[in-house]
Parts: C-alpha cells; sequence; structure tokens
C-alpha cells in the first residue's frame, strides 16, 4: 500500500473515532506493521497506581478499535490500574466469509440450499488454492497486528499484557497466543467460533501450559446452537495441555452492549487478580 493510501487510511480511521465519540489526540497510536504498512489502535493509560497491567482488546470482526463496546470496556478499567489497548477487526474477504458460513452450514447439516445462486458461486469458482491463499493473507495480517500492538505495549513498559477479543476475534488471539507462546492470561469476551476454528484451537493452543483462559459467555446463549458447547471445550482445551481455563455465564445479550461493560469488567478483574 502506498504511503498516500496509508494516509488516507489513518485520516479515516480518526475520523470515524472522531464521529463515534469524544477522544484525545494522545490516545490515537500508530502502529509499525513493517514496510509501509501502519496500524491504528485506542490507547487509554491506567488511571491509578500501582498498575496492574494492561490489556489489549481486539474488537468483534468488523468492528473497529473505536468500537463502543470497547471504549466502555476501557473506561470500566483503567480507574483499577489497568491499561487498555483496543483494536479493530477488519472482517476477511467475501469468499472466505461465504466458504465459513458454507462450512457452517454443512456442520449443522443443512447442506446446500436449493437455490445455489449468489450466495455460494464464489466458492464453487474459487480454486480451493486461492481460497486459502486469501484467508491466510488475512490471518496473517490480523496477527501483524496484535504482534505491534503487543510490542508498542512492551515498550510504554507494560511487562504483562493480558490478551482479550470479542466475538470472532477469539480465533485470532488464540493464534496468536499459540505461535509466540504466550505466557500469560487471554480472556475470550462472548466467542464465536466458526466450525473450522475447533481444529485450529486445539493444534494452537496445545501444550500452552503457561496459558490461562476466561471464557465469557451469554445467559442467553442458545449452547445446541453452538458448534460446541462451552463445557466441551473447556475440555478438550485441557486435554490438549492448556494450563488453565474457567468459563462464566454473564447475565447479558448473546452479543455483549455497551450496558454490559461493566459486569464483563468486573468479572475480567476479579479473575485476573485471584489467577
Amino acid at each position: 500500500m502506498s504511503n498516500w493510501a496509508n494516509q488516507w487510511v489513518l485520516l479515516l480511521a480518526m475520523l470515524a473515532m472522531v464521529v463515534a465519540g469524544p477522544v484525545h489526540a494522545q490516545d490515537v497510536v500508530r502502529l509499525n506493521l513493517g514496510g509501509d504498512e501502519i496500524g491504528v489502535a485506542m490507547f487509554e493509560p491506567e488511571l491509578r497506581v500501582p498498575v496492574r497491567g494492561a490489556l489489549l482488546i481486539l474488537a468483534d470482526e468488523g468492528q473497529s478499535a473505536s468500537a463502543n463496546l470497547l471504549a466502555a470496556l476501557g473506561e470500566s478499567l483503567t480507574p483499577s490500574g489497568w491499561a487498555v489497548m483496543s483494536l479493530g477487526l477488519e472482517a476477511p474477504p467475501y469468499p472466505v466469509q461465504q466458504a465459513r458460513r458454507y462450512g457452517d452450514d454443512r456442520n449443522a447439516g443443512a447442506g446446500r440450499v436449493a437455490d445455489e445462486g449468489a450466495e455460494t458461486v464464489m466458492i464453487d469458482v474459487m480454486d480451493d488454492g486461492d481460497l486459502a491463499d486469501l484467508e491466510s493473507e488475512y490471518n496473517a495480517s490480523v496477527q501483524n497486528l496484535l504482534g505491534a500492538a503487543k510490542a508498542e505495549l512492551k515498550g510504554r513498559g507494560y511487562e504483562r499484557v493480558v490478551l482479550a477479543a470479542v466475538g470472532q476475534g477469539a480465533v485470532h488471539v488464540a493464534r496468536f497466543a499459540g505461535d509466540n507462546d504466550f505466557a500469560g492470561e487471554m480472556v475470550w469476551i462472548a466467542p464465536r467460533f466458526h466450525s473450522g476454528d475447533e481444529s485450529v484451537l486445539s493444534e494452537a493452543l496445545a501444550g500452552q501450559d503457561a496459558l490461562s483462559v476466561l471464557h465469557l459467555y451469554s445467559s442467553r446463549e442458545d449452547l445446541d446452537a453452538l458448534p460446541v458447547r462451552p463445557g466441551r471445550r473447556m475440555a478438550r482445551l485441557k486435554k490438549a495441555g492448556v494450563g488453565g481455563y474457567q468459563t462464566q455465564v454473564v447475565a447479558m445479550g448473546v452479543r455483549p452492549e455497551v450496558r454490559d461493560a461493566r459486569a464483563l469488567a468486573n468479572r475480567m478483574q476479579a479473575w485476573l487478580k485471584a489467577d
């Protein structure tokens, strides 16, 4: 991507953050992704000492770093001594989205619908290798963003960095933890996994005995509709060697909203204090 294009990306991202709500200029962080690439993060420093560490929170798919839920989580966590850096998560390329949806349907026993029009034509005509390349490039870009953000926090002096993610961001932080032998804590907030993600989780987190995971999910979640129930996933990952895995039910909507931020932050802080 050219320098000109990167400047426009940064300008548009900052404009979106301003429109979404009041921010301070120092809260917008440019992340060096290598070459001419840049990323954008939001950073909120801790508001009290002693400093407990920093949370690196990845948004749900299609949400920006200034998503209202992430901002509300920051407001709830920083008064307790936690710094918060938030990252947006772009949606994957359309063919990847469709392939995932098709895989979920097949896993649920739905198969192909009778009308295989525009919904699946992209999958049908795209070579499997090309589709895999698209998905690999997308995943690599997210991993690069997470790595740059973690390095930024370390550069700011935060020794304890906690990984967290909302919704479909969970599989990306799991992959990051596995690829980097992350020793610490990871929080999944109402995670949403595709059927193909289960093997990724088991492989990425296998043998991560220094990793502790907190899985927060909604009391309204239809567990029968999930690819894998939280309890079963816990058993699988513990068998794979994950050091600690805890599930907690939270009284909130299936997809958390701003009003749920305080309850989520309280659960996270209590778990991090006890861990």
